[in-house]
């Protein structure tokens, strides 16, 4: 009998797992399935995992073939793109300009003060940019696009210039604007006075949003562009995180200063969040691989957001985490480039989604240490890298994984009450309130002397130190609703240890760096469904796995 195909991923063997296989040294762990509406459920999307890309790296992603077919991978498995949201700190810099030199893809850095406000370089941007990248990502990618909010000179002439250029640009691919980034900071840039509070914000958003909707333009496409609100980069309730005392929150937004979503044109509101900062020496001083790959401390940073998703709930429009990463200001390698950053990517994700954020854009730029991929050879800190690709973006094909498969019913997800440790999480994802799916992460920290390097990524390392003995496997028991004899198929995203920076994989199934496409077959692993609704199966420590009926 042929193997049932793993979701359509390519196969290279068949493993049957059976009780047997499971040492009786390993760690034990019993997990159990809640009944479905024994507890809160959360939409999943399929264009939940997205990537925010820094306006000033879209040439250098665009100029090679590479990061297209990753995103295409991706959507091969999905059957749905992921959204791009072009936008970040650059996008508060841009001014339009008629010319610019093809050389430097219509957009190109220029010394001094932009106009308008002090303090911001200036990105002058011909509108044939946006021809540029029009054309380059897969078929259905759905754009997010930052308008310059800084710049209110005449009316915010800036930022109009650039919505009828992108709009004549993407037509109907445009689906949201947002207005600038990080608004919260523009006291501490110097863009904005003392006085500058979400009642003024509001005011300022609701007079730039009349001049985009009273544009010709905009009034010709149908469905017009919505509008993503807030976009605010510092965290409710975690000072380390925040870079000046106001009042900008999405419960203050949505009350004091009423920006809601009473006629239906704003899509989303947008919060930002790095757990770990590479800014200033006092936070350099705290950054950790072992806190990146902690479940407890990533349920902290996120769940302090859920104040933020009521409010938006209640205002009319989801909550969207609209820019993240593992460390600010470009990451850390060590932290940000490694197996341990997947893990966290796909834990981060999943909860995210629990917890009612609907979607999560992963923050890119082409010489980011954060960055799941790179698209040109660049020299950094005396070390000359090559394009390539690093482990976090093994963790977007596990999660295209999780969303494959099931059509068009109905996804959920719901975090496991039972698999909610420092060291192992758990998520059950149902189709129509049916279980399909179960993801469980092994978070503990393994590090090995093998995958240290990738030529895409810089030689550091959070720690030097190689964990003693053999890698620990966990025996997990796990309670569900499926029929005895049910078949399951498992797909583990694996690697040397947390630290490994390559030698990732899902089930054997590895990248090519230099073309983007799929080297070798999965390992796939098959699993019978035992009395009681039982699966018996084991776990490496610091490993994904998802466990998934057969097709």
């Amino acid at each position: 009998m042929l193997p049932i195909p793993l979701r359509g991923w390519r196969l290279c063997g068949l493993l049957l797992l059976t009780p047997d296989l499971v040492s009786s040294e390993n760690q034990k762990r019993e997990i159990e399935v809640p009944k479905a509406g024994t507890q809160d459920a959360r939409v999943l999307r399929p264009d939940l995992f997205g990537y925010s890309l820094e306006p000033s790296a879209v040439s250098p992603y665009v100029s090679s073939q590479v990061a297209r077919n990753l995103l295409q991978l991706v959507t091969d498995r999905i059957g749905k793109a992921p959204p791009i949201r072009v936008g970040g700190t650059t996008a508060d810099e841009i001014t339009v300009v008629p010319h610019v030199n093809s050389t430097s893809g219509y957009l190109s850095s220029v010394s001094g003060s932009a106009g308008g406000n002090t303090g911001a370089e200036e990105i002058e941007l011909d509108a044939r940019w946006y021809d540029t990248w029009n054309d380059y990502f897969p078929n259905g990618t759905d754009f997010i696009y930052t308008l310059n909010f800084r710049n209110e000179t005449d009316d915010w002439a800036t930022a109009i210039s650039e919505a009828e250029d992108v709009i004549a640009a993407l037509q109907q691919k445009l689906i949201h604007f947002e207005f600038g980034n990080e608004v919260d900071h523009y006291i501490s840039k110097n863009w904005r006075g003392d006085d500058w509070d979400v009642v003024e914000y509001t005011a300022q958003w609701r007079a730039l949003r009349t001049e985009i909707q009273a544009l010709e333009a905009y009034q010709a496409l149908s469905p017009p562009p919505l509008f993503q609100a807030a976009v605010f980069a510092d965290p409710p309730f975690v000072p380390d995180q925040q870079d000046e005392a106001d009042d900008f929150g999405i419960v203050n937004l949505t009350t004091r200063a009423g920006l809601t979503n009473n006629d239906g044109t704003i899509s989303s509101y947008a919060v930002h969040l790095y757990p770990q900062s590479n800014c200033d020496p006092e936070r350099q001083a705290r950054l950790s691989l072992d806190l990146l790959s902690n479940h407890s401390v990533l349920y902290q940073n996120v769940s302090q957001y859920i104040p933020s998703q009521e409010a938006a709930i209640a205002a009319g429009a989801p909550l969207v985490m609209g820019e993240t990463n593992s460390v600010s200001c470009g990451g850390k390698s060590g932290v940000s480039d490694t197996f341990g950053a997947a893990l966290w990517s796909v834990d981060y994700t999943m909860l995210a989604a629990s917890l009612g954020l609907e979607q999560i854009f992963f923050h890119l730029g082409d010489q980011s240490q954060y960055s799941a991929f790179t698209p040109l050879p660049y020299m950094l800190m005396n070390e000359s890298l090559q394009a390539g690709i690093r482990p976090p973006f093994y963790s977007h094909l596990f999660v295209a994984e999780v969303l494959a498969g099931l059509g068009e019913k109905n996804l959920t997800v719901e975090a496991l009450p039972s698999a909610n440790l420092s060291d192992f999480s758990g998520y059950a994802i149902r189709a129509n309130d049916e279980l399909e799916k179960i993801v469980l992460l092994d978070m503990g920290v393994w590090n090995s002397s093998q995958g240290v390097s990738n030529p895409s990524t810089l030689s550091a390392t959070d720690s030097t130190a190689v964990s003693p003995g053999q890698r620990p496997v966990s025996s997990l028991l796990i309670d569900t609703e499926w029929t005895e004899g049910t078949t399951l198929e498992a797909l583990r995203m694996q690697a040397p240890g947390t630290n490994a920076k390559s030698d990732v994989s899902l089930s054997g199934l590895t990248v090519d760096p230099a073309t983007g496409g799929f080297q070798g077959c999965i390992e796939s692993e098959r699993l019978v469904v035992s009395s009681r609704g039982q699966v018996e199966v084991q776990q490496s420590q610091a490993e994904g796995l998802l466990i998934q009926k057969s097709m």
